[in-house]
């Protein structure tokens, strides 16, 4: 059912080449200095892999969002972190390719293909996580200019330099507006980093805007289009993080296996033990499981990219689903080390630290079944295969 296309194999390929010979000996450098090399970013940059799903004409590979999951899956399986910080990378620039006039495509998609523009999308505040009526981040007009005033919370990227997507209410409105701003411009301001449990190397930060001045060619996907932008820019982003739960999963379920074939007990492997055995088998049923529901959740992002609501209730069904068992699953592996799983030096358990918050990342995952169940219900189509 899902036999990769030329292409797909080509990103799965350099994708795995790049996490297994770049990004592979530098994870203890990441994980202790909690910070992600720069030299990094840049060959991701130069290998393609910023820009996978993207246009040609800006400088992507136009791969797909099949071949974006593959690519996340595959660094994730070597560092959920650095897959997460790619994703990241990907939330505005999904933004400007769905919701972006030509001009505003011909101005940043280039840079951010490149990784010389290392984007961010800042929508979540401290007393809202998803209404758009909560925001208390505002744009209002005076002077024949427009001044955005507010605070966003855990915005991950904030420090790299770059564009960041700001979503803010219209004042006096209901409604909210999405706003391409500079980072480092005057009026932006970022906390200390937030000292987090996982993903190493990847941090989320507030950021402080006060009267920062923006453009009507700084617009994003019209005035009042903030909620349209987030519904669809989202739906994309639950799948790519999809693939990087799911790509944890698969790393963690490799150093399992590799620990109990080579984990000796009177002179033979622990791998003769029917417990062991069993263990194993229900890992690996996950693990197969988070991939099928991963590639079709991409498949259907592409099949029913004219329905946003159709993609958002795929995504969501496959988010909330990868995000528990994920986790879930990572567990099992720690377990299969014994007391050796919470030690550093056997590596599974920085899997476990990164998988902890993975059902509260981009949608809670059990507000995600609560969009899908609402769909099915609603629909007469079940996102179930005819």
């Amino acid at each position: 059912m899902f036999e990769l296309t030329e292409m797909q194999e080509a990103v799965r390929s350099t994708a795995r080449e790049f996490a297994e010979n770049a990004l592979a000996p530098r994870i203890e450098e990441i994980e202790h200095a909690d910070k992600f090399p720069q030299d990094l970013i840049d060959t991701m940059g130069e290998l393609g892999l910023m820009g996978v799903p993207y246009p040609e004409a800006y400088g992507g590979l136009d791969a797909g969002l099949v071949a974006e999951a593959i690519c996340l899956e595959e660094i994730a399986k070597v560092s959920p972190s650095a897959a997460k910080l790619l994703t990241v990378c990907y939330l505005p620039m999904d933004a400007i390719n769905l919701f972006g006039t030509p001009e505003q495509k011909e101005k940043y998609l280039p840079g951010m293909c490149a990784g010389t523009d290392i984007g961010s999308l800042a929508f979540t505040e401290a007393g809202t996580g998803s209404d758009p009526k909560q925001l208390t981040t505002t744009a209002k007009r005076r002077d024949g200019k427009i001044y955005i005033n507010g605070v966003k919370r855990f915005i991950s990227n904030a420090a790299l330099e770059g564009t960041i997507v700001v979503v803010a209410r219209d004042e006096g409105e209901d409604t909210c507006t999405a706003y391409l701003v500079k980072k480092f411009c005057k009026g932006y301001s970022l906390s200390s980093k937030w000292e987090k449990i996982g993903f190493h190397g990847s941090h989320v930060y507030d950021v402080f805007l006060d009267d920062v001045e923006v453009e009507e060619s700084d617009i994003l996907g019209g005035e009042k289009g903030g909620f349209d932008l987030l519904l669809g820019t989202t739906a994309i982003g639950k799948l790519a993080f999809a693939a990087v739960f799911a790509g944890a999963a698969e790393g963690a379920y490799g150093l399992s296996k590799d620990y109990i074939r080579n984990k000796m007990h009177r002179g033979t492997s622990i791998a003769k033990f029917p417990t062991v055995q069993l263990r194993t088998s229900v890992i690996a049923a996950n693990t197969l499981s988070m991939k099928l529901m991963l590639y079709r959740a991409a498949q259907d992002a592409e099949m029913f990219a004219g329905n946003m609501r159709r993609v958002q209730a795929a995504t969501a069904l496959a988010k909330g689903y990868i995000a528990d068992l994920s986790n879930q699953t990572i567990q099992m592996c720690v377990n299969t080390f014994g007391a050796y799983g919470g030690m550093e030096e056997y590596h599974v358990e920085r899997y476990l630290r990164d998988s902890v918050i993975f059902p509260n990342i981009e949608g809670n995952a059990d507000v995600q079944r609560l969009i899908s169940g609402s769909y099915i219900l609603k629909k007469d189509d079940s996102l179930i295969a005819d």
